[in-house]
């Protein structure tokens, strides 16, 4: 125990030397790599010896404090960083917050703040390193507002003057406690250019106190086609100073105040529209006299003195519609005319106010699509004006604003259909489930609603099949163009989309084959196992019976072996390739598919040559059991179509050694 304790100590021992040696060289390492690394001279290399298209920039009017020191590192990572430019900060506005404190500060408390700023950016409107206008701004004045507010929205015939001073002559460039970032409150601003105690400014007002309520009610803070910077659309009241005509009399204690009820004081005018607002379907707000909620009472920027344009208006309250906007496919009216193009924003006597019957509404545009009602076979929600029984009204994602994709629309009502229609072998445009491929959505002249005749639609596509086979023997429904007669149209569980299975579908106008097929014992083995075309065409071939190949070639695609020998001599009908002058194609009550039995089928033929054939048979064919006892009835080695027979006295032609 003693010894195992001693040897313990002595390996810790052991084992704190080396870690301590071990310490001692890395330190060393250390100290001289070091002392080479300074004697090499590694110090940072200045940024501008290899950036030095930013020299220039050193030669502006105004250079960015970090960039006349040269001080790159205040903003950027020396050796980069993932964030784009390799910027201290990942948002920019925060990186400028570093030194910019009390901008920081003051914006966090403004109720408003500019766009710019908003979304964490500054470099909109300043240059980062320096620039030739003050605060390092990239363009002149208005010029560098105009890069993001449009230039068109504020070129007027008639423009404030304080516009073309600039706009910080009225907004601040950051934020503000003002709404629109202005630089004082609205009324404020326009004291301090405008004299309300003026007499000539009372006039021009009808003595009302203006200066109490909002400048910008009427006027364009920025411009406008009208004298006096009167906004785009202007109340026929103001225009010839009839102020009176609605409100009370400008001496009055309370001289804003409407000489009627909001309800009643607009009708007082619009006597007129009163009448046709008594509608059975009355908009809301008209319902319930506000006006207001829809109209400015005075002058606005839309057409109808309305307070937003288009469908900004109608999405004001109908927000669940704002989405429309950003549809695929938007209803042609919306873009337009917006809203109103097919609702009465007020009174109508229709559903959702519309401003015409549904049912004419959108024949009021789509005419030429009216007349497609007249057709002999119509769509049913297409015979009823049920147009949104497919379409959106509004738009949709989808072509033609579908309710749903064009793959799933018709399966919507025809349920039953869709189906049927998963079978084995689907035709292409039900596979891809375009129906419009072969339909009309609408109407049509033909059955089904179909595009064109049946027989046509099917050539539309497979025409080049009907085109190979202009001459030579045709099978008469495809002759007709009778396509429907053998397939199905849109699905089938055989092959080739036939209506029904191999060889029935052949026997529904073959009955003949059908009754002898049902009446015999031997049948030709393809049409037992339902391959017709194994050797018809099913649309039409050079060859009579719709053969595919001539007789003799298409039977030895099958029967090979009666080739296969060395055989000299061969039957003289085979070698004509005749099979059939002897064999039935399709089924017989003779083994071998034969016309007739053994000799019978042999004699019809071999009778011709009675005397040669009573020497070598000694006696009568009649009297003779079975000729292919002896004789093979395709091809042998030997004149006669003898067969191998070994027996010696057959072979010398010695039959009567045996036989009487």
């Amino acid at each position: 125990m003693t010894n195992r304790l001693n040897y313990l100590k002595k390996v810790y021992r052991n084992s704190i030397v080396f870690l301590i040696f071990c310490l001692i060289i890395i330190g060393f390492a250390f100290f001289l790599s070091s002392s080479f690394a300074q004697k090499r001279g590694f110090k940072p290399k200045p940024c501008l010896d290899c950036h030095k298209e930013k020299l220039d920039e050193l030669n502006k009017k105004y250079v960015h404090s970090p960039m006349s020191k040269k001080d790159c590192e205040a903003c950027h990572y020396r050796h980069g960083k993932i964030a784009v430019k390799a910027l201290k900060e990942t948002e920019e506005i925060k990186l400028c917050y570093n030194c910019h404190k009390e901008m920081a500060l003051n914006m966090s408390k403004m109720p408003n703040v500019h766009t710019a700023l908003k979304r964490g950016k500054c470099t909109p409107c300043h240059n980062p390193h320096a620039g030739d206008n003050k605060f390092f701004i990239k363009k002149i004045g208005n010029e560098q507002c105009f890069v993001c507010h449009k230039k068109e929205d504020f070129t007027f015939k008639n423009q404030h003057k304080a516009l073309q001073e600039g706009c910080l002559v009225c907004h601040a460039p950051h934020g503000s406690q003002y709404k629109n970032n202005l630089i004082k409150s609205e009324l404020a601003i326009c004291g301090s250019c405008h004299n309300f105690t003026k007499e000539s400014f009372k006039k021009a007002h009808q003595g009302y106190p203006v200066e109490k309520e909002s400048c910008v009610g009427c006027h364009n803070p920025h411009g406008s086609p009208n004298n006096k910077l009167l906004r785009n659309s202007v109340h026929a009241p103001l225009i010839s100073g009839q102020c009176a005509s609605c409100h009370k009399p400008p001496n009055d204690p309370n001289p804003f105040s409407v000489v009627a009820p909001h309800e009643k004081l607009c009708y007082t005018c619009h006597k007129k529209q009163e009448k046709e607002f008594q509608q059975e379907y009355n908009h809301p707000p008209l319902k319930e006299g506000k006006c207001l909620s829809c109209h400015s009472p005075h002058a606005g920027d839309y057409p109808k003195l309305t307070v937003r344009g288009k469908t900004e208006l109608c999405t004001k309250c109908h927000n669940q519609k704002a989405e429309l906007l950003k549809l695929t496919n938007l209803h042609a009216p919306i873009k337009d005319k917006g809203c109103i193009s097919c609702h009465n924003p007020h009174s109508s006597s229709n559903p959702f106010y519309l401003s015409l019957p549904e049912n004419q509404l959108c024949f009021s545009c789509h005419s030429k699509t009216e007349k497609e009602t007249k057709e002999k076979y119509v769509h049913i929600p297409f015979s009823k004006n049920e147009c949104k029984s497919c379409h959106d009204v509004h738009g949709s994602n989808n072509p033609y604003m579908m309710k749903t994709p064009l793959t799933e629309l018709c399966y919507t009502c025809h349920k039953k259909q869709e189906k049927e229609f998963y079978k084995v072998y689907i035709h292409t445009p039900v596979n891809n489930k375009n129906c419009i491929a072969c339909h009309n959505p609408h109407s049509s002249s033909n059955e089904r609603l179909l595009k064109d005749t049946e027989n046509n639609l099917c050539l539309s596509c497979h025409g080049k099949r009907f085109a190979e086979l202009t001459k030579g023997f045709l099978h008469t429904p495809f002759k007709n163009n009778s396509c429907n007669i053998c397939h199905a149209p849109h699905s089938s569980d055989w092959i080739a989309h036939t209506k029904i299975q191999f060889p029935e579908l052949c026997y529904s106008c073959h009955k003949n084959i059908e009754t002898g097929v049902k009446s015999s014992n031997n049948i030709h083995v393809p049409l037992e196992e339902g391959k017709c075309l194994k050797c018809h065409s099913p649309h039409g071939t050079k060859i009579k019976n719709l053969l595919l190949s001539t007789p003799k070639e298409l039977c030895l695609s099958c029967h090979d072996k009666i080739v296969i020998t060395t055989a000299q001599k061969g039957h003289i009908e085979m070698e004509k390739g005749d099979c059939l002058s002897c064999h039935f194609s399709h089924y017989s009550e003779s083994k071998y598919l034969l016309k007739d039995k053994d000799p019978e089928l042999c004699i019809k033929c071999h009778l011709v040559d009675k005397e040669r054939l009573l020497k070598s048979h000694i006696k009568p064919l009649d009297k003779i059991k079975s000729c292919l006892s002896c004789h093979e009835p395709h091809v042998t080695e030997k004149p006669g179509l003898i067969k191998k027979i070994k027996h010696a006295p057959f072979t010398k032609g010695q039959c009567n050694a045996c036989h009487k």
